[in-house]
């Protein structure tokens, strides 16, 4: 069962009035290679690393990454999954004229399963994870094992350490999600440090063995 609360407070960031121009000019902002280097974000150094031509965009939101990653990237093919119909629609507006995007509004547990990926694959999430709880986060993980082809990565910005769960900010340690998904391989990066609380880090990556 999908996080209610957490999908209830991400919509709405995208119905407001202002959404449009806050969003499009957020795309612009982010329009440089540096802000898939921060270092909460491997993305990066995983597209430098990986040359893929097919992604999925888990929590793709109004759709920065997904685009970038056709127009910069030369990917062919990106699914982005997002739940909210209003961020698609903002996406849309923002990016007329793309074809090689299958934007799939739905939650990611259910729509993942449906794809049918036949090579390596890039997967992302941006800090979309921590927002939900470990029955959500599981089924979604299960998807991604089910789908992914050998040697597919997936770039995680978000948070692990001590366990610490409150109401929609979840850290789970590094065996956590070793153990959901054991044919995977997790390199676990401390680079970035968060302070909320303090002695979690955030940022990681995975093989598909």
């Amino acid at each position: 069962m999908f996080n209610l609360d957490s999908y209830t407070n991400h919509n709405s960031e995208y119905c407001q009035n202002e959404a449009f121009e806050r969003e499009r000019l957020a795309h612009e902002q982010r329009d440089s290679e540096s802000f898939l280097y921060q270092k909460d974000i491997p993305h990066g150094d995983n597209l430098d690393k990986h040359k893929f031509t097919t992604a999925v965009d888990i929590g793709a939101g109004t759709g920065w990454l997904t685009n970038y990653l056709i127009d910069k990237r030369k990917y062919t093919k990106v699914y982005a999954i997002e739940p909210s119909q209003a961020a698609v629609d903002i996406a849309q507006k923002i990016y007329p004229d793309q074809k090689k995007v299958k934007y799939i509004v739905g939650f990611a547990e259910e729509e993942i399963n449906k794809l049918k990926l036949k090579k390596p694959t890039f997967f992302s999430t941006m800090c979309v994870l921590a927002h939900l709880c470990d029955e959500d986060v599981t089924s979604i993980l299960t998807a991604i094992d089910m789908v992914a082809p050998v040697g597919s990565i997936w770039s995680a910005s978000e948070p692990w350490g001590d366990s610490y769960h409150r109401e929609c900010w979840h850290i789970r340690t590094p065996e956590w999600w070793s153990d959901v998904m054991p044919k995977w391989q997790f390199e676990f990066y401390s680079d970035y440090e968060l302070n909320d609380p303090t002695g979690r880090y955030k940022g990681f990556t995975a093989i598909r063995l």
